[in-house]
């Protein structure tokens, strides 16, 4: 198991787990695929946004479907466990939102 959550949202980014281990050595799975790396380069040089989301779309049913290198969980709930004192804490389903800490303090 292992998480994917970049710094940005940014899908040429975000798919970078997904690629080989020869292209991405972070990536566990010990297997290459010049197809997917093929796929994978095209989508980087298109220029055209609406050219570039059909191939990723192309490049996600490749990896997740034909070929099945990984498996993706969608979704999962955000659980932010807090002391009692903490207040003005408001959770959100993102990890990017409400990381502002300025109206958070603590009630001791």
């Amino acid at each position: 198991m292992d998480f994917n959550c970049q710094s940005v949202v940014n899908p040429l980014l975000d798919i970078g787990k997904f690629l080989p281990h020869s292209v991405y050595a972070e990536n566990y799975g010990n297997y290459d695929d010049d197809k997917e790396v093929a796929l994978y380069q095209a989508l980087l040089h298109e220029t055209d946004t609406v050219k570039q989301r059909a191939m990723l779309r192309e490049f996600e049913k490749y990896v997740l479907d034909t070929q099945v290198h990984m498996l993706m969980t969608p979704w999962w709930n955000r659980i932010i466990p807090a002391r009692s004192y903490v207040k003005g804490w408001k959770i959100s389903p993102s990890h990017y939102l409400n990381q502002d800490l300025a109206n958070v303090w603590l009630d001791k």
